[in-house]
């Protein structure tokens, strides 16, 4: 009995918290999250200020679970295309293009207020981390989502027609938000999925040098493409990181390790066709070495875009 009841309870919760989530949904899209306060979400809920942050304990976390929400509804979707039955795995992609344009043109108004609010108020690069896991998560599904379409003899390009869907969905969805331009969402799937085919097609012919790796898109999801980049060459960040493990607290036979690793990288980039085995050897060696955190960082980044670039092709056919 009192399970049942608890269970109730949770799940009365959980609505009222669904219901002032899709009310705080209306206010952003009407004002922006910047000029809504608490109260003013709190009076449209119906309920007092001090109710409303039993449930949210702060504007931030309110609009951190906005977004989760978002994301919710767009797997909800995209699950239940996976399920219908009698897809093949293009037709399900198809299909799961129109389903995540369609629910963006669902939040059109909210999406675009809380853009010129991040412009506004100087926000543009303060994304949460369920904003960041979550594009993760996506991309990933995109991923392994055009290898099922493609077969796995696309995998060494998945990642560049990752990117390439990427940055279409991102044109696609600017379209969505100008009220002059009048295409259709399934024109809009029909025409993408059509230049993917032609892109899987000469990728398989001509057998280019991939242009993104995995791990490089891993890190972009994780960072974005800001945090990926850095002014310094590596070589510089090696130097800058021999100066510094000489003042740090470490045991000698640990600080010459580290010293050796530095100098095996500073090697290795200048090569040519530098070895990524050895590359992501000595860069473990480096890992969670003390006060070398943000260096270790930064050159880690650096290094998959300045030896990415430099790998020699390795064409499997004509």
């Amino acid at each position: 009995m009192v399970r049942k009841e608890y269970k109730q309870l949770s799940e009365k919760a959980a609505e009222k918290r669904k219901y002032i989530i899709r009310t705080a949904m209306e206010l952003f899209s009407a004002k922006g999250s910047s000029a809504t306060s608490m109260q003013e979400i709190a009076e449209h809920c119906g309920m007092s200020k001090g109710s409303l942050y039993l449930h949210f304990k702060s504007k931030v976390e309110l609009e951190t679970s906005i977004y989760s929400h978002c994301y919710q509804m767009l797997q909800e979707h995209l699950i239940e295309v996976e399920q219908e039955p009698g897809l093949s795995p293009k037709e399900s992609l198809r299909k799961q293009i129109e389903v995540l344009l369609s629910l963006v043109l669902e939040l059109r108004e909210f999406l675009l207020m809380q853009l010129r609010d991040w412009v506004t108020h100087g926000k543009k690069n303060m994304e949460p981390q369920c904003v960041k896991d979550n594009n993760l998560m996506l991309l990933s599904w995109a991923q392994s989502k055009l290898v099922r379409v493609y077969g796995t003899e696309i995998a060494p390009y998945a990642a560049d027609l990752t990117l390439f869907l990427h940055g279409s969905f991102g044109s696609y969805i600017r379209l969505l938000f100008d009220p002059r331009i009048s295409i259709s969402i399934q024109q809009m799937s029909e025409h993408l999925m059509f230049a993917l085919d032609q892109l899987s097609e000469g990728f398989l012919q001509k057998r280019p040098l991939p242009l993104f790796s995995l791990e490089m898109l891993e890190q972009w999801a994780h960072e974005g493409i800001t945090g990926m980049t850095s002014d310094r060459h590596p070589l510089k960040i090696i130097k800058s990181m021999k100066d510094k493990v000489k003042n740090i607290s470490l045991p000698d036979d640990q600080k010459e390790d580290v010293l050796d690793s530095l100098h095996i990288l500073e090697q290795e980039i200048v090569e040519h066709q530098p070895r990524r085995a050895i590359l992501r050897g000595m860069l473990r060696n480096l890992e969670s070495i003390p006060g070398l955190d943000e260096e270790f960082k930064e050159l880690e980044a650096v290094m998959l875009l300045h030896t990415h670039s430099r790998q020699g092709p390795s064409h499997t056919g004509d």
